[in-house]
């Protein structure tokens, strides 16, 4: 029969414990993201960077015009632009001279928000950012789409060297083709 001390005893359920502590804390939180979910119903985010007084996200509870982003970001000088309306996961980069460049959002950020990644418009960072994505594969869907034209469905994905039905299963939660028009 083995001795131990009292010490090394309480060492050895401490370890235990440790040990139990991490299974289960890597039980519950793997390392894919959850699926977009809608954090407020119909909830637009557009990002704001650049030469604004409050740079950063903010929601809004429909696509606001970029003068009301405008006003809320402290870019004053871009608050006579009435007409532009922005969607969400828009990004405006306000330059120095008053001007502002509209993009989208980056891949992880959409993410994190809860919003999908549109198939026809992610790069390879963006697409990275799903599960089970890698450089290798973001690049096989990259060359995909442009030897074949846009996705016109997510199952589309399948013909992609590298993902099947499993991949795609993990993967469909979180991209969406947005509707053809809306360029």
């Amino acid at each position: 029969m083995l001795n131990f001390s009292r010490a090394q005893l309480g060492v050895i359920l401490l370890l235990g414990a440790a040990l139990l502590l991490l299974w289960a804390w890597r039980g519950n939180f793997g390392l894919s993201p959850s699926p977009p979910s809608t954090p407020t119903l119909h909830s637009v985010y557009v990002e704001v960077t650049g030469a604004a007084a409050r740079p950063g996200v903010y929601e809004f509870t429909e696509p606001p015009p970029l003068s009301q982003v405008a006003v809320q970001a402290g870019a004053p000088a871009l608050i006579g632009q009435q007409g532009t309306r922005l969607s969400s996961g828009s990004k405006v980069e306000v330059t120095g001279e008053g001007q502002c460049r509209l993009g989208r959002m980056s891949g992880p950020q959409l993410l994190t928000l809860g919003l999908a990644l549109d198939l026809n418009r992610a790069t390879a960072g963006d697409l990275e950012a799903l599960p089970g994505i890698g450089p290798v594969l973001a690049q096989r869907i990259l060359d995909f789409r442009q030897q074949h034209g846009p996705f016109k469905t997510i199952d589309d994905l399948e013909q992609v060297s590298g993902i099947g039905p499993q991949k795609l299963a993990r993967i469909k939660p979180y991209v969406f083709i947005e509707a053809k028009g809306n360029d």
